[in-house]
């Protein structure tokens, strides 16, 4: 990771282009002279910590903090030492984040939100996920933090994206799973809406944990599929369907209890089409956990759930060639590797 302080990259917004509500003492809307407390705490830039680099299908963590003033002392020769009078720091109000290709092309859109972290007056994080089938190579970080005294900064930054690994593999479908991919269902449709439109919402208020994440069932069962695997599925009729799989499959005997990966809200507990009796969890602004193809299912929409908490049994419904259950992270819409996550928190406990 790499901390910047935007001196190259930071546009600053100068106090006399801003409105008459940029009133100092005395009822003057003038900026402040260089050396005064108000000039100096409002023209300093917040500090970054980002990451060179990432790899395909990780998370993208961005911290932006305002540190601390620096502690004065002032009236030596005047009866004595005492603390010089800290000016108001300004604080953020917005981030967000923008990561574009070469040619300008946005691939990725995410939004910040407050997680305060010790030592700080005001720290913000912004997590975007990184596509497993997203094209190494370099790209552009462009931010937009606001301040709320009206300031803008607009750090870039370069960040390459490495290359990961992928399987391949080939999975023969019986004649009713054949019908099940294949045949037009407004169920299905509606499902797939309703699924993308949650995992693109971010609600700024929903931080529940940013630490790792557990396993979601105990210790020893089978992977049977991984992350980013690229699937070719075989209809009985001869044609072929392919598709990218967005978690890991866990060969699970049917009954085996299901665990919260995290601390989280239940946003979904339904039976799909699909991915049959499901659970979604939220766990931070635009970060769920998904647990699918269960037979049973024990929490309600809107529950709150604690890491380890039984979600249901894993079973053997939707579109599965087995008793199962996938588990999947998605990250401002996009699937990431979930074994990432259990050995790195989503953000940091430190600047």
């Amino acid at each position: 990771m790499r901390i910047k302080t935007l001196r190259r990259c930071a546009v600053f917004l100068c106090f006399f282009f801003l409105s008459p509500a940029w009133i100092f003492s005395g009822g003057s809307a003038e900026t402040p002279p260089e050396s005064s407390p108000a000039a100096a705490v409002y023209s300093r830039p917040p500090v970054l910590k980002i990451p060179g680099s990432v790899i395909q299908g990780d998370i993208l963590t961005v911290l932006v903090q305002i540190p601390l003033p620096e502690a004065k002392q002032e009236g030596a020769g005047s009866g004595g030492e005492h603390a010089a009078a800290a000016p108001a720091l300004p604080t953020i109000r917005e981030v967000s984040a923008e990561l574009t290709g070469s040619a300008g092309k946005k691939v990725l859109s995410f939004t910040g939100f407050r997680y305060p972290l010790p030592g700080a007056a005001d720290t913000w994080a912004a997590l975007g996920g990184i596509s497993s089938v997203q094209e190494p190579g370099d790209y552009s970080l462009a931010l937009r933090i606001y301040y709320d005294n009206g300031q803008e900064f607009t750090p870039c930054e370069d960040l390459k994206i490495t290359a990961r690994g992928f399987i391949r593999e080939e999975i023969p479908l019986n004649e009713a799973m054949s019908a099940l991919r294949e045949d037009p269902d407004p169920r299905k449709a509606a499902e797939a809406r309703e699924l993308w439109a949650l995992l693109s919402r971010v609600n700024l208020a929903s931080v529940y944990h940013a630490g790792r994440l557990s396993l979601p069932i105990a210790e020893g069962f089978r992977e049977t599929s991984f992350f980013g695997d690229r699937r070719t599925f075989l209809y009985t009729d001869g044609g072929k369907a392919y598709s990218i799989h967005y978690g890991i499959d866990y060969a699970t005997p049917r009954g085996t209890p299901v665990h919260a990966a995290a601390t989280g809200k239940v946003v979904m507990a339904k039976n799909r089409v699909l991915t049959g009796f499901s659970v979604v969890l939220e766990h931070l602004p635009g970060v769920y956990s998904l647990y699918y193809h269960m037979d049973k299912l024990d929490v309600k929409e809107g529950q709150m759930v604690s890491a380890g908490d039984c979600l249901g049994e894993s079973g053997f419904t939707g579109l599965a060639t087995g008793p199962h259950l996938h588990w999947e992270i998605r990250v401002a819409g996009n699937a990431v590797e979930p074994k990432t996550l259990m050995s790195l928190p989503f953000i940091p406990a430190e600047f």
